[in-house]
């Protein structure tokens, strides 16, 4: 009995290893290069945006790789940034919610499911009342911060930016948990560990003048308007530039000259 038991034990092993090996080759380097064609052209090509996201959904139909469900999560979220309908869009964060939970219940520490969950929470806030904003915040950065832990330069420092404009933004104590020393800390590192990120430079300048460094806010306020922006930003970055824009009119203005489009 115990060759046959061999013979089994062997099969049952390599058909483990056949599952496993299956599901971490769905993130090929292939299919991430589709995904990134796709995020960033997904402001001027909406077919193409959507094309990724159905075929890449099938692709993770069956998968167990927590990193191409972050992945799909990444692209739902760009899904939902261009509705209009305020109650679809609201729809389509949930999905980009529910869809980074798999990610996280596949691995609890996947930086791209906490990443995209929390930036799908905090589009919902903006578009929630008050109290239901609230209840997000703290769940929010918790993930945040954990991102920041586990790999700090994700999507350009991207959790740092998060977290410095949520403390930025937010009233103090007891009403929230706002703090400009906090946002300080993380804005600077962001800015530190990618000094060329317009969006980085936008939070930086905003709240340097807020907290009285209106010479610094200015010089950051400048770069993010001499920066040359593509057409596939120009839609995302259009936010960025008006706090920039209303920087420099609060310093006393100036003939301003944008970046390329």
């Amino acid at each position: 009995m115990l060759f046959p038991c061999r013979i089994l034990a062997m099969v049952s092993l390599a058909t483990s290893v056949f599952v496993q090996s299956a599901s971490a080759t769905v993130l090929t380097p292939e299919n991430q290069q589709k995904i990134e064609l796709a995020v960033w052209r997904y402001a001027i090509d909406t077919p193409l945006l959507l094309n990724t996201i159905d075929w890449f959904s099938e692709l993770t139909k069956h998968s167990r790789e927590s990193a191409a469900m972050g992945e799909l999560s990444r692209l739902k979220y760009m899904q939902a940034q261009l509705e209009l309908d305020k109650k679809r869009r609201v729809k389509l964060f949930e999905e980009c919610i529910a869809i980074a939970d798999q990610s996280l219940a596949l691995n609890g520490n996947d930086v791209r499911g906490l990443f995209w969950k929390a930036a799908a929470m905090g589009k919902i806030a903006e578009d929630s009342g008050i109290l239901n904003a609230l209840k997000m915040l703290r769940p929010m950065e918790k993930m945040l911060l954990r991102v920041v832990t586990l790999d700090e330069h994700y999507e350009n420092a991207g959790a740092h930016r998060a977290l410095g404009r949520m403390y930025h933004k937010l009233p103090g104590f007891p009403v929230s948990f706002g703090s400009n020393q906090k946002a300080l800390q993380h804005l600077e590192r962001a800015y530190k560990l990618f000094p060329k990120d317009v969006i980085t430079r936008a939070f930086y300048a905003d709240l340097l003048f807020d907290t009285g460094n209106k010479t610094e806010a200015r010089k950051h306020a400048n770069f993010v308007l001499a920066a040359p922006i593509a057409e596939e930003d120009a839609l995302e970055f259009t936010e960025y530039i008006h706090i920039a824009l209303a920087i420099i009119e609060k310093t006393g203005g100036s003939e301003v000259k944008l970046g390329s489009f």
